[in-house]
C-alpha cells in the first residue's frame, strides 16, 4: 500500500481543512480524499480549490453542526453536503451505491464498504481514495493509469454511459488532463455510438459547465481536437 502522509498534510494545510475535520468527528483513517483532491496528492501539486471527501456516514448532528458553521447546501437524497468556505468548495459524501441508474437519474442506497462506494465512480483514476493517514485504496489500478496518462472507464463503457450520460462529457473533458492521453478503443466507440442520446439526458447548461472546465486544465486542445476529429461529436463544439 502506498503512503502519502506528507502530501496529505500539505493538502490539509492548503485547503484549511482542519476546520471541517474537527466538526466531522470521524477517525482520520475513515476520512478519504477522492477525485481532484486525490489527483493533487498524487502529483504533489496543490492549486485545486474543489475538495471532495468521503466518509462512511454523514450523521444528522454533523450536518447540523456544519450548516451552522459554514455556508452549505445539503442533499438529503444523497446524504451529501456542499460547503463554501474561504474560497474553497468542499463536497462531503457518505458511502453510497447506485441501485437504479438510467440516463441521469439515479436511486442510491447506503453502502457499507469503500469498494462498494467505488463502483459508482466513472474512471479508474477517479476511484482512488486516500485517507487522512496517507493510505491509498485503489481498486481498479487507478494510480498506475493516472501516472501513465491512461483515461479509462471502470466497467463496460456502454453500460457506464447509459447509467449516466454525463460520463461521456466528462470523458471528453478529461482528455485535457494529460499531454498525450492514452485511451481504450472500446471507450471511444461507446461515446460515439451513444453520442446522439447525450442531449436527451444531459441539460445544455450542464454540458457547458463541464466543457468550460477544460480551459482550467493543462491541455484543452485535446478535447477540442477530439470533438473536431469525430464528426458525430462536432455539434458539441458549440458548447465550448
Amino acid at each position: 500500500m502506498l503512503k502519502y502522509i506528507n502530501r496529505v498534510n500539505k493538502i490539509i494545510e492548503f485547503s484549511h481543512l482542519e476546520n471541517i475535520i474537527k466538526i466531522l468527528k470521524v477517525e482520520k483513517k475513515n476520512i478519504y480524499f477522492i477525485g481532484g483532491a486525490t489527483r493533487s496528492i498524487l502529483i504533489d501539486k496543490y492549486d485545486n480549490k474543489d475538495i471532495d471527501l468521503v466518509i462512511p456516514e454523514l450523521k444528522d448532528e454533523t450536518i447540523e453542526a456544519l450548516s451552522l458553521k459554514f455556508t452549505s447546501r445539503y442533499y438529503p437524497s444523497y446524504k451529501s453536503i456542499a460547503i463554501s468556505y474561504n474560497g474553497f468548495e468542499y463536497q462531503i459524501n457518505s458511502f453510497r451505491k447506485d441501485v437504479n441508474s438510467s440516463g441521469r437519474q439515479s436511486k442510491v442506497a447506503k453502502a457499507y464498504t469503500l469498494e462498494d462506494d467505488s463502483k459508482r465512480r466513472d474512471f479508474t483514476f477517479n476511484s482512488v481514495y486516500i485517507n487522512l493517514l496517507g493510505d491509498t485504496f485503489d481498486f481498479y489500478e487507478g494510480i498506475y493509469h493516472f501516472k501513465n496518462s491512461y483515461l479509462k472507464f471502470i466497467f463496460n463503457p456502454i453500460e457506464q454511459i447509459q447509467k449516466d450520460y454525463l460520463r461521456a462529457i466528462r470523458y471528453m473533458r478529461f482528455l485535457s488532463l494529460f499531454k498525450n492521453p492514452k485511451t481504450n478503443p472500446q471507450d471511444i466507440d461507446a461515446i460515439i455510438l451513444l453520442s446522439k442520446n447525450i442531449t436527451d439526458f444531459v441539460k445544455e447548461n450542464k454540458i457547458k459547465i463541464e466543457f468550460k472546465k477544460i480551459y482550467k486544465m493543462s491541455y484543452p486542445e485535446n478535447t477540442i481536437n477530439f470533438l473536431k476529429e469525430n464528426k458525430e461529436l462536432n455539434n458539441f463544439l458549440d458548447y465550448l
